[in-house]
């Protein structure tokens, strides 16, 4: 017997039950996804901050510096920036470790400072998807000229009032324009944006050394037990973003986010228990 064809309305049932299935599995596939992605970040920050601790104990319990300057290096002329991530580099042996797999566009660190007229290192760290918490890590910019010449105290382990509330590295968008007057000038602060790039989260990692996944709106919640407030930060909590303005989840709508020292659309720089809010700049000694 000679066998048929299928039918046109055969063809059609069997093509509407795989559209079915592909709607219903693709959803699936793409949290699966992304919770791989969100495990190697904690995974990433997690040993990134085990090499700060590392770091810290081959250097009297003291945390690195966020950024200091050395001299020109070889054949270029510009200023080198010896950041928290050269520091705690040579622990880690992984400059991977560094990027986040959400991160597509890999934050290139060196083409920022390069706008500033300034560079990293010789073999130093030239991308990172994290940025550290400018109130825990100190800085030492005194050799450029105003306004870029900041200063900031370094910290210990065991002067931090509440090591496993204060943040250390988190998942962040760093400014493309570091000379943008409407953020600051240089490598403030309000450069090193909490980005959420897991399903409305961001990956945090704390002086203690663990690290753990926050969506946006509990952020704020982080070390808000304390009873004291930074200074320039009167009434707003540790480590929140602002609920009264849209939420920005890409990169676009973080570069054009307004933020001021008085008001900053999300702030994950602070040591709760004190009154460091980020980066508290003093007279350069």
């Amino acid at each position: 017997m000679k066998r048929q064809a299928f039918t046109l309305i055969e063809l059609l049932v069997v093509i509407a039950i795989i559209a079915i299935l592909a709607a219903i599995l693709f959803p699936v596939f793409t949290k699966a996804k992304d919770a791989a992605k969100k495990a190697t970040s904690i995974s990433n920050l997690k040993q990134i901050g085990l090499s700060t601790l590392m770091y810290a104990a081959d250097y009297d319990d003291v945390y690195p510096m966020s950024a200091y300057m050395k001299p020109p290096e070889g054949s270029d002329p510009r200023p080198v920036v010896f950041s928290v991530y050269d520091a705690v580099q040579p622990y880690m042996k992984n400059v991977q470790l560094f990027l986040s797999p959400s991160d597509g566009n890999r934050q290139f660190w060196k083409e920022r400072l390069n706008g500033l007229n300034l560079t990293v290192p010789q073999g130093g760290v030239e991308r990172a998807s994290y940025a550290p918490n400018l109130g825990l890590f100190g800085e030492n910019l005194c050799s450029l000229p105003a306004p870029l010449n900041k200063y900031s105290q370094v910290w210990s382990q065991t002067s931090i009032p509440d090591v496993v509330n204060t943040v250390a590295f988190f998942d962040a968008y760093i400014v493309k324009n570091l000379a943008d007057p409407s953020k600051g000038i240089g490598l403030t602060y309000n450069k090193f944006m909490g980005m959420p790039r897991h399903t409305e989260g961001l990956v945090i990692n704390f002086s203690d050394g663990h690290a753990k996944f926050y969506k946006w709106n509990a952020v704020g919640t982080i070390g808000s037990g304390s009873d004291l407030v930074p200074r320039d930060r009167p009434g707003i909590p540790y480590y929140g973003w602002r609920q009264d303005i849209a939420f920005a989840d890409s990169e676009a709508k973080l570069e054009v986010a307004p933020n001021t020292p008085a008001n900053p659309y999300n702030d994950m720089h602070g040591i709760p228990g004190t009154f460091v809010g980020d980066s508290e700049d003093f007279a350069c000694p």
